[in-house]
């Protein structure tokens, strides 16, 4: 059964065309993500009229908020997978391992720490090695990601909580999966405690809220993106549903990644900002 998903997933006919659709998706998004901002700098040179030196200054602050809104939709990506992976090993072990099932009773909570970790590292290599992001700051990457320390104006990723629990919920009703309601509660106590915890004041909880909203935009581009590569596995029968949803769904965010990959490397990027 093994080698029957290594020959699936790994055969070039079938990986080929599903890599070619991640691609293109992430192209329309981008293209989605550019026009918008575009129109918004149009507009805002339109409103009045500048000299030529605030238009080049406006231009150039339009530039790098490109670059910015482009690497804090890679950063999405890259949290959903590092998150993703640190579930599916959890889906593995709980569902696929039994022989272990002994000492993963005794030491669930110590090994899913260890996992916690791991999801971390994972998504530091994936934004400074596989895909370096160099135009947003600790802060906002401190919005973005599932699990980071409350820092001085950083803004909680309450969001990132909120799309991790809607893949959970839609593993849940739709396929009719009970095996995450544990992690479901998990991840909706974190997102309550990210707007509510022992010494939140007004400001806190208004910050918070800000942070979300700010990045509910790329979060909604994210999320049907995500849909619609996810809706093309199932649908092709590339992604399978017999070697777990979860599982299926990180396979399907690896290649988004690779899509990122493929888009740095080859500087595409750089012809349109």
């Amino acid at each position: 059964m093994k080698s029957y998903y290594l020959s699936h997933y790994f055969d070039p006919k079938n990986a080929a065309p599903f890599l070619l659709l991640s691609f293109l998706g992430l192209v329309i998004v981008l293209a989605i993500v550019l026009i918008t901002a575009k129109i918004q700098v149009h507009q805002k040179l339109n409103a009045a009229d500048y000299s030529p030196r605030t238009i080049r200054q406006i231009h150039s602050r339009h530039r790098k908020r490109e670059y910015n809104l482009v690497e804090r939709f890679f950063e999405m990506v890259f949290c959903s997978t590092s998150i993703l992976m640190f579930l599916s090993l959890y889906y593995i072990i709980d569902e696929k391992i039994p022989e272990v099932s002994v000492y993963w009773q005794k030491y669930q909570d110590f090994i899913l720490l260890i996992f916690l970790a791991c999801s971390v590292i994972l998504n530091g290599w994936l934004d400074r090695a596989l895909v370096p992001l160099r135009c947003i700051t600790a802060d906002q990457k401190a919005s973005i990601r599932l699990v980071s320390s409350r820092q001085k104006n950083a803004r909680a990723p309450a969001g990132r909580l909120f799309y991790i629990v809607l893949i959970l919920l839609y593993i849940k009703f739709i396929y009719l999966d009970d095996n995450y309601d544990a992690l479901i509660l998990y991840f909706i106590t974190l997102a309550v405690g990210r707007f509510i915890y022992f010494d939140f004041t007004w400001h806190d909880f208004c910050s918070t809220v800000h942070g979300v909203l700010i990045n509910l935009p790329l979060l909604a581009l994210m999320g049907c993106y995500s849909a619609f590569v996810c809706w093309y596995g199932f649908h092709t029968d590339f992604l399978l549903t017999s070697n777990g949803v979860i599982l299926s769904t990180l396979l399907a965010h690896l290649f988004m990644d690779a899509s990122i990959f493929v888009l740095d490397r080859t500087r595409l990027l750089q012809l349109f900002l």
